[in-house]
């Protein structure tokens, strides 16, 4: 059965699995997309503000969302992004590190002019081993319910 947006209500949380970063898929992701030095070698990053190698923002943002996703995976029409309202990354996330993301809604908006639709308000927050917050989103989400 398939989560729709009636069945949410605010303050509900969703907390996910954890996932090790993998130092091989963090580097590879920093080649791609985000070729800095103090995501791509060890020696630079040494040397940088994070002194040491540092992921990538935006690969510590994908496997959030990844997270996220696994977390609430039944939601009805799939988790399709209307906006993403903040995004902060309050410290870095090192290859090796376990992640886990726990969401809470945060508002709920049914739509006036088609009420089986609405807007999910999620404040996403991830942790790392040591119960740090590495990463947070508030995100809206558009969410539907069954026809009836």
């Amino acid at each position: 059965m398939s989560r729709g947006l009636s069945d949410l209500q605010i303050g509900q949380r969703f907390e996910s699995p954890t996932v090790t970063l993998d130092k091989a898929q963090a580097l590879d992701f920093a080649r791609q997309y985000d070729p800095q030095p103090f995501h791509l070698d060890d020696e630079a990053a040494s040397q940088s503000l994070f002194k040491g190698l540092a992921t990538s923002g935006w690969y510590t943002a994908s496997m959030c969302f990844r997270l996220f996703h696994d977390s609430l995976s039944d939601l009805r029409g799939g988790i399709i992004g209307r906006q993403v309202e903040s995004i902060q990354w309050p410290r870095p996330v090192r290859p090796g590190d376990t992640m886990r993301v726990v969401t809470t809604v945060a508002q709920l908006e049914r739509s006036e002019k088609n009420p089986r639709y609405g807007t999910v308000v999620f404040d996403h927050e991830a942790f790392n081993q040591h119960g740090e917050t590495v990463f947070r989103m508030r995100s809206h989400v558009l969410a539907q319910d069954p026809i009836t």
